[in-house]
């Protein structure tokens, strides 16, 4: 008990950590503007604040990369219900922290955004944006090892 209770904590200060870390600059050196911007039913706005979708985008990000980095990591070792139940979380976790992101995007939340099978569209005025769902994705993936998990064991 004492365990699990450990891992939740470092899981917990890990994403307080992350959301507050400026990963958008190691993700790429290009020039972007400030991430100040909200959805709005009027149209995109900019605030004076940075906007609450940023910090769960950026725990999003951090929890993508320990994904990335465990799934190479498995072709170094075999597979065991430990690594599988490791990937399994952290796509629910990235997922998770997805759509807190994709929610906040806007003001007020969840407006403009609709999701469909493997797809969500984004609505501003008139014109409507599609974009693969990568949370239903990494839920896919999460299940799948799940299956995986409790078939080693």
């Amino acid at each position: 008990m004492t365990r699990q209770l450990l891992i939740l904590v470092i899981i917990a200060a890990a994403s307080v950590l992350s959301a507050f870390l400026p990963v958008e600059y190691f993700v790429s050196d290009a020039f972007r503007p400030p991430p100040n911007k909200v959805l709005t039913p009027e149209g995109i706005a900019t605030v004076a604040y940075t906007p609450i979708w940023l910090y769960f985008w950026r725990i999003e990000v951090v929890y993508i990369t320990l994904l990335f980095a465990a799934i190479v990591a498995t072709f170094f070792v075999k597979p065991n219900p430990r690594t599988r139940w490791t990937l399994a979380m952290l796509s629910i976790a990235a997922a998770f922290f997805h759509y807190l992101a994709l929610l906040f995007t806007s003001s007020p939340p969840g407006y403009g955004i609709s999701l469909y099978p493997l797809v969500y569209t984004i609505s501003i005025k008139n014109v409507t944006q599609y974009y693969l769902d990568i949370g239903q994705i990494l839920m896919i993936y999460a299940a799948y090892n799940v299956y995986m998990a409790k078939r080693l064991s």
